[in-house]
């Protein structure tokens, strides 16, 4: 079964480039969301996730939930290089894979000014 992908972003943002590149390298199809043209939906991941960097992505159920979170480029690239990302997308949710879904580690991805998105507007 295919899961869907929303992938939170940043214009100009090199670690987002580089996630986005390999998911279009692997095919998968994804909804980009950029943190500036969609702060308050940014505001929520920040506050559920405790994230405040991009990329943040979220692997989504057939019902719009977010069932897999990869936080950072570094994150996604490591998972593809241990086989866990084609699992992660395209089997059902009883993988034993773990995608760092209360992830106090940040690397690999671009930090928003003063933890605010309204500052880079």
């Amino acid at each position: 079964m295919n899961k869907n992908i929303v992938i939170y972003i940043k214009h100009g943002c090199p670690y987002c480039t580089r996630a986005k590149k390999l998911l279009n390298q692997k095919g998968f199809q994804y909804k980009e969301i950029d943190v500036i043209k969609n702060p308050d939906l940014f505001s929520q991941i920040k506050s559920e996730y405790n994230v405040r960097t991009v990329p943040q992505i979220f692997i989504v159920d057939e019902d719009g939930n977010y069932i897999y979170h990869i936080a950072g480029s570094d994150k996604l690239i490591d998972l593809e290089n241990t086989g866990k990302l084609d699992a992660m997308l395209h089997y059902g949710n009883d993988t034993d894979i773990i995608a760092g879904a209360d992830n106090s580690t940040e690397y690999g991805e671009c930090s928003l000014l003063n933890n605010n998105v309204d500052n880079l507007i």
